[in-house]
């Protein structure tokens, strides 16, 4: 890596881990990595300190698609929706001929508890705001005690009691 960066002052780095000692390795040209991506748990952060180099993400990238991912997993999932695609999938249309899903599972998610492990970081927060909207109570942990108690429609709350 650090031969590839000779002359550089700026990595883009995504997702590729970034070591203590591939941090130390690098050239002193190089002052700044920036993440392409919204986390940098990747990258030694202790080493870019110590090594004098500037660290930058996309802390809002691809918000809106995780978060919605995310809901769109727990909306399948209360309705079995996987189950009865892969049943339509091998020609069992039992549940196409019904008005009601059968012995699968269908849970309404107004008044339902979301609980977020993690936190309300930036996809977090559209996750929980998402869900609020769908009526559902939001609890989210957090590992910062200071963070503990109501933010708007979500209560903090330590992941032991999460």
């Amino acid at each position: 890596v650090a031969a590839r960066c000779e002359g550089a002052q700026i990595i883009v780095n995504k997702e590729m881990p970034l070591s203590k000692e591939t941090i130390a390795s690098l050239p002193d040209s190089v002052k700044l990595i920036c993440e392409a991506g919204t986390g940098y748990n990747n990258i030694d952060l202790d080493a870019c300190s110590t090594k004098g180099v500037c660290l930058s993400n996309v802390p809002t990238y691809a918000t809106e698609a995780m978060a919605h991912m995310a809901i769109t997993a727990l909306m399948a999932c209360s309705c079995s929706l996987w189950q009865q695609a892969a049943a339509f999938g091998c020609g069992d249309f039992q549940y196409l001929e019904q008005c009601h899903p059968g012995s699968l599972t269908h849970v309404e998610l107004h008044g339902k508890t979301l609980g977020l492990v993690g936190g309300l970081g930036t996809i977090g927060k559209r996750v929980a705001a998402i869900a609020s909207a769908l009526g559902m109570r939001v609890v989210a942990s957090s590992s910062r005690m200071a963070a503990i108690g109501q933010q708007g429609d979500v209560t903090v709350v330590s992941l032991d009691e999460l």
